[in-house]
């Protein structure tokens, strides 16, 4: 790549980093915290892990069982399995990993003292699962929320779909029975200009809906000032549009400005640096409206995009000899833009099985 692709590339994947305990706050409760304590053991040993066996008389075996842990940990972002979303606990026994903890001592104290019994914990057995919180599960979707429900969740998504609210980017609070606070991404804290922020619902309006801006601020802030570095890099001026979008959304909490983002990212035909970033999936919301942060930067492999090119461009020949007649394919095949992509960020918990390396890029 050249200098400024470099930048480029470089800029989208800190934004996409600094939305790591965006993910950790949107797994468990105490995601965030496990994460730390990770950080701070890695730290105490400089990452020396037979030295930290040593010097803290744990096997080199348990200490393997923590770095287990830690790998799954940091691949899931959270202590619940990305794809199942079925909680896991370490296999290192937990005298053991207090052993390390105390030799690291300070803030690893501290962390552990406040996890220690939940990263451990397997009973009830519903807790070992993302899901509704009055089924038993568990969701930081619906935060400081332990008497939250399904029915209300949905009549929240009632009254913001009537509304044409998109909550992409949220998370649910229950202050009480009758008050729910909508809690939006966004480094501003006030709502964006025009915005109603109070909505009623429910029999005779006793129930009120407020919409609450500024949630992950100080993150959001960091992420939309890496996109407008990206713009500045961008190779031409549909990607430089792009970048403005995503920042805006990350500004004021928008996901129609996100949408807007999209627009340009399918007109950029065939870039040399391949990214996108926001809150995209909505597997993990037991609800299926909210979605998780992810981003990532990749690079085009040239030699197989033109390979593959040739197939997109040979299409229409190959779709004459499929064993069926014209009248089940389109009277013009659209070919598609391909780009097949080596991931060099991707910021998230855990890469789909579709975009592994190399990643397929089609518009």
């Amino acid at each position: 790549m050249t200098l400024k692709e470099k930048l480029y590339a470089h800029h989208i994947s800190r934004a996409s980093f600094l939305g790591t305990r965006v993910t950790l706050r949107q797994v468990s409760r105490e995601s965030e915290a496990i994460y730390d304590l990770i950080l701070a053991l890695y730290a105490a040993c400089a990452g020396d892990w037979k030295k930290l066996a040593s010097e803290s008389s744990v096997s080199e075996q348990d200490v393997q069982y923590w770095l287990q842990y830690a790998t799954v940990f940091l691949g899931s972002l959270g202590n619940y399995k990305s794809f199942g979303d079925l909680k896991f606990v370490p296999r290192i026994p937990k005298a053991e990993l207090r052993k390390l903890v105390e030799y690291a001592g300070g803030e690893a104290r501290k962390l552990f003292d406040g996890v220690e019994e939940v990263m451990y914990s397997v009973v009830p057995e519903e807790r070992n699962l993302i899901g509704y919180i009055d089924a038993g599960h568990v969701s930081a979707y619906y935060p400081d929320s332990p008497s939250i429900t399904k029915a209300e969740i949905e009549e929240v998504q009632v009254v913001t779909a009537a509304n044409g609210i998109l909550v992409e980017n949220t998370r649910l609070r229950k202050v009480s029975d009758s008050e729910f606070h909508l809690l939006f991404a966004s480094a501003d804290t006030t709502a964006p200009e025009g915005q109603k922020t109070e909505f009623v619902f429910g029999d005779g309006g006793k129930k009120k809906l407020k919409l609450v801006y500024g949630d992950y601020a100080e993150l959001m802030k960091k992420i939309s000032t890496e996109c407008r570095a990206a713009a500045e890099y961008s190779a031409n001026e549909i990607q430089r549009k792009m970048w403005e979008e995503y920042a805006r959304s990350f500004d004021i909490g928008s996901i129609q400005a996100h949408k807007e983002s999209q627009k340009y990212w399918v007109q950029d035909k065939g870039p040399r640096v391949e990214s996108n970033i926001g809150f995209v999936e909505t597997y993990r919301d037991p609800a299926g409206v909210r979605a998780e942060w992810e981003g990532f930067a990749a690079m085009v492999n040239e030699e197989r995009t033109r390979t593959f090119g040739e197939l997109v461009r040979r299409a229409e020949d190959f779709i004459a000899r499929l064993p069926w007649g014209k009248d089940f394919e389109k009277n013009h095949f659209l070919k598609p833009d391909f780009t097949s992509l080596e991931v060099l960020t991707f910021a998230g918990a855990g890469i789909p099985a579709g975009s592994y390396p190399p990643l397929i890029r089609l518009r």
